[in-house]
This record gives C-alpha cells, sequence and structure tokens, in this order.
C-alpha cells in the first residue's frame, strides 16, 4: 500500500515538472505583437494584458469599452494564440467566451480569418484590442510594449 502512495505521488510530481510549458512560460516576443487602439497606451504587463483578454474589465481608464479582437477557425496561428493568451485550445477559448457572454458580463468577441482583418478592425474600433504575428505591418501608434 506504501508503495501505491510513493509510486502516484513520484508520478504525479514528474507530470507536473516534466509537462509541456504553460502559457506564461511561452516565449512569444519574437513571433507575435499586441496590437491596440487605446490612446495613451503603449505598454501593457503580461497580468493585465491576460485580464483584458479574460474580460475582466469592461472598460480602459478612460471609459472606453474593451472590444476583443481574436482570430477565427480558418486563422492560420488560432490554436498557438489561444494556448498563448487563455492556455487553451481555440475551441476552449469559445466556450470560455460562450459563458462570459451568456451569463451578460461582457460581450463577445471578434474573431477574424487573418492578421490583415485584424490590424484593419483595430485600426478602425477606439478601445480594441488583439494579438497578431510580428509579419504584419502594424501602425506605430497602434503596437503595444509587453513589460514584465
Amino acid at each position: 500500500m506504501d508503495f501505491r502512495i510513493v509510486f502516484y505521488l513520484s508520478f504525479s510530481f514528474l507530470l507536473i515538472t516534466c509537462g509541456k510549458a504553460t502559457a506564461q512560460e511561452v516565449d512569444y516576443s519574437n513571433e507575435y505583437q499586441i496590437v491596440a487602439n487605446v490612446t495613451g497606451l503603449t505598454e501593457l504587463n503580461i497580468s493585465e494584458l491576460r485580464q483584458r483578454f479574460k474580460g475582466k474589465y469592461y472598460s480602459w481608464d478612460k471609459n472606453i469599452d474593451v472590444i476583443i479582437a481574436l482570430p477565427s477557425s480558418k486563422h492560420i496561428n488560432a490554436e498557438e494564440v489561444s494556448r498563448i493568451i487563455y492556455d487553451k485550445s481555440f475551441y476552449g477559448v469559445k466556450k470560455f467566451w460562450l459563458s462570459l457572454v451568456f451569463q451578460g458580463r461582457f460581450n463577445a468577441p471578434n474573431f477574424f480569418d487573418s492578421d490583415d482583418e485584424i490590424v484593419d478592425f483595430i485600426s478602425k474600433n477606439e478601445g480594441s484590442i488583439g494579438f497578431v504575428s510580428k509579419k504584419v505591418a502594424v501602425p506605430e501608434k497602434f503596437v503595444i510594449t509587453l513589460s514584465q
């Protein structure tokens, strides 16, 4: 009996310590950039970024509604972005948002098929925020740096 407990605890510890990296451990700074249309916003830390993307705050400091722009299922990076921001699969993210919207806690995010569509949407909608590849040209005034 004692052997089983020791084995179980050892195996559990091994799974936890050797498992895949969590979203917080992923270094995406070389591949992705944060874009937002919020006057005066130039920097966010990772905690603030995730809180915005997870609907914790309804508005920015200037009483402008937060509008989330996310990749759709047709987007080439949908799974990767979902893992980085939410630590969930794309469909896990959709389920998460359906729950928030159904409860009346937040407006539904906007889903787009390409990074260009996300950047175009953000440039036209004050308060919007998104996450796109660094390969996409983004006007400097919409680029948000990530602080520690």
